[in-house]
Parts: structure tokens; sequence; C-alpha cells
């Protein structure tokens, strides 16, 4: 670190409320969410979404946001993609955990084929408004209602991992998991069914379905199934893959992201088409279904009648799109967010003060910005406390972070996108 600790506090009255910057690098605040990652959020290699702090109703920590899966399916690719960039043993480390984790979920629930949004000890105390049932061995319990985007971001993860860092006995595993979670899916009518029977609430991919109401499930299906032939080689796969294709699930999928105006966008879709993307560019080779995945790429960046996400300055959307097209225009405008992006979005000033102890980092409180005028979406610096600045709509200023709350966020956001732009040369070490 550059400074030793200190902590600026500016006087200010601007309605009691303050924020925060920093003068930390992007490999620096890089370094400091890895951290807070792995000693905060992690648990039996599962990332949670959001550290529920204690209350007097119910004082311990938990975590209420059940996206396990498919956050440590990201966490997964997003320490691989560190481990390319840096050959950090660490980096490997954390993503083996992820991948062991990613197995467990997928087995857990004791059928085969049925992953599970998360997964905890049998006795840990938990908060969650979901349906949580006993593992058969009586070690765990787990949450149910698996939907697509679960197993989209396991399928990125097991992807990458099994492409740059798996072994053998790893790859042989991974192609069981992969194919038992796929082969469920083909074998139940293209829908996820869960433990009751029942088909779960997002778990839909039938022709009907992603024809009239959700164009964006075809790319997912077509990600798994294309995932499952590359790391089993069953030719299965391969034969449905075609099918699919046949149908026209490729071209259904170009209009994936749909053309609506900036704030009734649906910005978590965003983040799932670029997962299921990712995979097929990298995979699909035949000219004519690769075109479709590119013009599902630019409708999702450049929009329609109504924008795409390229006007965000989203780092993780420039950076793929930098690596799709090899236009690194909106390169600048991703990396000057994730230099701008605030502490103050994930952590209270508590643990910020902390941090700044620790690390030896400048940290200074500042008034609330003035909310920029127009249109376009805000800056970073200006918009609420969110779990993803790749999720949140940057059109809208969202949760309250200039006050205490009560839950903490992980920086898996900043990190996905810092080291998938290091891994791929859009960002460098010095930078």
């Amino acid at each position: 670190m550059r400074y030793q600790a200190v902590l600026i506090i500016a006087i200010v009255t601007w309605s009691a409320t303050v924020t925060a910057s920093d003068d930390l690098t992007l490999a620096e605040k890089a370094a400091i969410f890895n951290t807070d990652i792995i000693e905060r959020f992690l648990h039996n290699g599962q990332l949670a979404t959001r550290r529920r702090l204690p209350t007097p109703e119910r004082p311990y920590v938990t975590h209420n946001m059940s996206d396990n899966a498919y956050m440590t399916g990201i966490y997964c690719a997003m320490q691989t993609w560190r481990y390319l960039a840096t050959d950090d043993p660490d980096a490997a480390q954390q993503a083996r955990a992820a991948f062991q984790a990613l197995n467990h979920l997928a087995r857990v629930s004791g059928r085969p084929g049925l992953l599970a949004r998360a997964s905890v000890p049998d006795g840990a105390p938990w908060f969650d408004d979901g349906i949580w049932r006993d593992s058969t061995d009586g070690l765990h319990r787990w949450r149910g209602n698996v939907s697509s985007d679960q197993v989209d971001g396991l399928m990125l993860g097991a992807y990458v991992y099994f492409a740059h860092l798996a072994d053998a006995a790893e790859r042989l595993l991974l192609a069981e998991t992969v194919g038992q979670i796929v082969g469920a899916i083909l074998d139940d009518g293209l829908r996820i069914v869960g433990y009751d029977g029942n088909v779960t609430t997002w778990g839909h991919y039938e022709p009907e379905y992603v024809t009239n109401d959700e164009p964006m499930n075809a790319l997912l299906l077509l990600q798994m199934v294309k995932i499952a032939n590359a790391v089993t080689g069953d030719e299965r796969f391969e034969t449905e893959y075609r099918r699919l294709v046949e149908l026209g699930y490729p071209r259904i999928g170009e209009t994936a992201r749909l053309d609506r105006a900036p704030l009734s966008a649906n910005h978590s879709d965003d983040v799932l088409i670029a997962l299921a993307l990712y995979p097929l560019l990298e995979l699909e080779h035949d000219p004519d279904i690769r075109r479709s995945y590119r013009e599902a790429a630019r409708r999702w960046f450049h929009g329609g009648v109504h924008p795409g996400v390229s006007v965000e300055a989203n780092p993780f959307a420039s950076f793929l799109w930098h690596h799709w097209t090899g236009d690194g225009t909106y390169d600048a405008a991703g990396i000057q967010t994730l230099d701008d992006m605030p502490l103050s979005m994930k952590w209270n000033t508590d643990t910020i003060t902390s941090y700044a102890a620790r690390f030896g980092f400048r940290y200074q409180v500042e008034p609330v910005p003035v909310p920029a005028t127009g249109e376009g979406p805000l800056p970073v610096s200006q918009r609420g406390r969110t779990w993803s600045i790749l999720v949140h709509n940057p059109y809208t200023v969202g949760g309250d972070r200039w006050t205490s709350a009560p839950f903490e966020t992980n920086g898996l956001d900043y990190l996905v996108s810092y080291w998938f732009g290091r891994a791929h040369g859009m960002i460098g070490a010095v930078d």
C-alpha cells in the first residue's frame, strides 16, 4: 500500500448524510474486496450475497439472499481469471474451493441433477423466506426453488474452471455434475422440476415459453447444453444442441435483451445474457450459429430503439464487448467506473474505517453529490447501495448508502469486472 493508515473526517452539513472516497488503486481495491469476501462472505466455499448484521431479534450474522449457486459460479470464474492474470496459487485455491462448493450444491438435494440454491450446516442460524429441506445425511439444510439464473451462474463457473484450471480428476467430476444437471432439465421437458415434482418458478426453457415469454432463456438453455457437450463429450448433448438450433433457439436468442426504456429494463437479465453468451461465443465456431450469438451480443450492448448497456460505463459489459469484437472504445469508461466505485456502496462507515486502518489507505468523508441532470445513467459515485453495480439499474439512485444499513454486501461485481479485464488485457497490472 502507498500510504500509512490515515482517516480523514471532513465535517460537513448536508442533510446529515455523507459518502466516502478513497485513494486506492484498482489493484489495491481488488485486493481488499478479495480479502473481505474470503473473510466475511464465504461459507464452506459458497459465496453469500448479503451479510445481514445482528439485531435484537436475530443477534447473529446471517445471509438472507439465497443466490449461492449463482454467486459461487461467478466467483469460481473470477478466481480462475485472477489466476490466469497473476499465476497466484491463492487464486487457484479459491477457484478450486468454489468448484467443490458447486459440486456440493449439485448433490446436497439427494436427487441427481437437482441443484440447490444454497446449503448450510444443519443447525446454523439462518434468515430466509424460502423453503429449506434436510439433506439425506442430516448434515445440511438446502434451499430449493432453483431458478434459471442459478444454473446460468453455475455453468459459467464450471466452463471457465474446466477450460483453464481443472485437473483430470476434477474434469471427470465436473462432467458428471454438469451432465446430471443438464440431463435432468432435458428429461423434464426443458424445465427445472423441483423436489416436490413441480416446475420451479423460473425454471422454464420450453419452445413456447422462450418464444412468447422469455427469449433470454433460449440463450440460457443453449449455453448449458453447449457446455455439457464440451465437458462430457456425450453425443446426447451434441444431438440436443443441434435440435435446439433447428428449433430456432439461436434466432430467438437474438432478442434476449428486450428493447425497453431504461427505467423498465431488467439489468439482472443483462448479466444473465452476458453469462450465457461468453461460453457460447468461446465454444461455437459455426458461422451461421455464431452470427445469431453476435447479434444477441450487439443488441444487448447497443440496444435498438432504446439504448443497451453500452452507455452505462458498465465495466464487465465493456470488457466483454472488447473481447468479442476487438472494440475497446468503451474500456476507459468501464475502468473509470471501477476507479470511482465507492466503498460505501458495499459497507458501512465502521467497516471502511477499520479497513483504512488495517490496509493503510486514505478515506475521506464527503457531502452527498448533487445528482446529475439529464436523462443518462448516473455515474457510479452517485448511485445508492447495491449488491451489484452490474445488476442495479444505473438510471435510478437506488438504496441509500449514505446512512448505516442493516446489511453489507460483497464486492464480486468489482472483482469479476477487474479480473476479467486483467486476464483479457483491458487492464494492466499497474493501472
